[in-house]
């Protein structure tokens, strides 16, 4: 990413907000595959402002795992990959909707509790600008 590191931080964290935000527009309205593959994106854009904030590059599906799994492991953190596999779910029901808006619903805290580990781990600082939603 050519832009500041501070901003692409910001940006994949409001990124991140954005997609939970649809996601959940998206259940309610009962579209399961679009519902699914905002809160995976909310998960992947966190976890990519986590990735920036480290100086680590992320350019694949394999390279989100890759930090998933080493990221839990440096903060002895074993939810934040368990909550990434089922949060992963998530966007293989985007390619053949099989899920229902049950199963989406299922996984709702499974995403904010995981989205919000990551923003947590972003100094307060970084995103500091106006309105910018943590989890208290």
């Amino acid at each position: 990413m050519t832009q500041d590191p501070k901003l692409a931080v910001r940006t994949h964290a409001a990124h991140s907000i954005q997609y939970l935000e649809n996601g959940l527009i998206a259940l309610r309205d009962l579209e399961a595959g679009k519902a699914g593959e905002l809160l995976w994106g909310s998960v992947a854009q966190a976890l990519e402002a986590v990735a920036v904030h480290n100086s680590h590059t992320i350019q694949s599906h394999r390279d989100l795992k890759n930090f998933a799994i080493q990221l839990s492991k440096d903060l002895e953190d074993e939810a934040i990959l368990e909550k990434f596999v089922l949060a992963e779910s998530l966007h293989q029901n985007f390619y053949a909707v099989q899920q229902e808006p049950l199963d989406i619903e299922i996984l709702v805290p499974t995403v904010k509790d995981l989205v919000a580990r990551l923003i947590d781990l972003i100094p307060p600082e970084i995103l500091a600008v106006a309105n910018f939603p943590r989890e208290s």
